[in-house]
């Protein structure tokens, strides 16, 4: 080698140190990951001298590699052109070799085909090499010359080392941006927790303080307050459970009303469609349902043998914009019953409390052959609580 060719060996080397150097410096500091490959193709351009530097990212499930990155290109090229991910493919079939393909002279290239945006751009020689990944590969780095070039063992060194150190930044961008979603969605998560726990709060404080003490001794009171809460709880549990945080009512109203069914299931038949209900529908569906089979077991139908109820509900679907459902709740056998003197809080629960929180209409009616409350209320759109 002669003293000239040793001297651009010695500044093509210190170039690419150079560019390691002030990527990796780059790198650590920057947090978006096109930022990361434009900048990552700047320096390799200027390293190596070759104007066309691009970054494939490989998209297995599409069968494809987009150019995610890149300088000097066409407007439009970065961010839209894709290559397909085959063996004819050049970043294809670096992939599928998994070592670097280099390539001096495209006219007596045979292995793959060259794509239309590549002879637009008057490449005559690449070289391509794998940027690694965690269980696959991230995709290729790619150098394009306008000329034919003889690409030596130090550039395609330089170019693996480099690929090396992208995709360990591409993975901390990742990581860090992985971390930053996460906790966004925990904050929005703890937020609408925070909501709903206020929401629940209210209303176990409403049952509280409504929950009659008149003519009750400390132990009823303990065990009807506890058992409205027992409703909230098999209501809040569902939809906790619920990937999407609705619930059935045919498995809300199932497990609310067991106790009532487990000697005979046939004292109180359930039938309605399936669907997701939301989180304050739930609750409020759930207490109403123990408060009717609560007064059901102690003054009405399921206070005898033969007493039977029956218990249904349809999707009214008319208006396309907002779905209604219509709940029946039809004592039948009983013994008969008469409107009581006085509204207590499970009547006021019943007719009020129920139809307000769900923004719908409640009917209680005391019939000769038993009790029936009807309500109605629209379940569509977001629950906000």
């Amino acid at each position: 080698m002669s003293d000239t060719e040793a001297q651009s060996s010695r500044e093509h080397l210190k170039l690419q140190q150079a560019a390691l150097a002030d990527f990796g410096l780059f790198a650590f500091r920057c947090e978006d990951i096109d930022s990361l490959l434009h900048r990552a193709c700047e320096l390799v351009s200027e390293a190596l001298d070759v104007p066309l530097v691009k970054v494939l990212e490989h998209r297995p499930d599409q069968g494809e590699m987009l150019l995610r990155g890149g300088v000097n290109w066409e407007p439009g090229v970065v961010g839209n052109e894709t290559f397909g991910d085959h063996e004819k493919s050049p970043g294809g079939y670096a992939l599928r070799e998994e070592s670097p393909v280099v390539s001096p002279d495209l006219k007596t290239e045979d292995r793959f085909e060259i794509p239309d945006v590549l002879r637009r751009h008057g490449v005559k020689s690449m070289v391509n090499v794998i940027i690694e990944g965690g269980d696959v590969a991230y995709g290729v780095l790619e150098v394009d010359a306008r000329k034919p070039r003889d690409f030596h063992d130090d550039d395609v060194a330089f170019l693996r080392t480099y690929a090396n150190l992208l995709a360990a930044a591409i993975e901390r961008v990742r990581t860090h941006d992985d971390l930053r979603r996460s906790a966004r969605e925990q904050g929005v998560l703890a937020r609408e927790l925070g909501h709903r726990v206020r929401n629940l709060l209210g209303l176990i404080r409403a049952l509280a303080s409504q929950t009659s003490t008149k003519d009750r001794t400390a132990e009823e009171f303990r065990s009807a307050f506890i058992d409205r809460l027992q409703a909230l709880s098999t209501a809040e549990g569902l939809v906790f459970s619920a990937s999407n945080e609705r619930v059935d009512p045919l498995t809300l109203a199932k497990e609310v009303l067991s106790p009532y069914r487990q000697d005979d299931p046939g004292k109180i038949t359930i039938e309605g469609p399936q669907f997701g209900l939301p989180a304050r529908h739930a609750r409020m569906f759930g207490l109403a349902l123990h408060e009717l089979a609560t007064n059901a077991a102690k003054y009405g139908a399921l206070s005898v043998a033969d007493g039977i109820v029956k218990l249904d509900w349809v999707m009214d679907e008319t208006d396309k914009s907002q779905r209604r459902l219509s709940m029946t709740w039809q004592e039948s056998d009983g013994p008969e019953i008469t409107p009581p003197e006085r509204k207590g809080f499970g009547t006021r629960l019943l007719e009020d409390v129920v139809a307000h929180e769900l923004n719908g209409v409640a009917q209680l009616d005391y019939e000769p052959g038993g009790l029936r409350y009807h309500l109605n209320f629209s379940v569509e759109g977001n629950d906000d609580d």
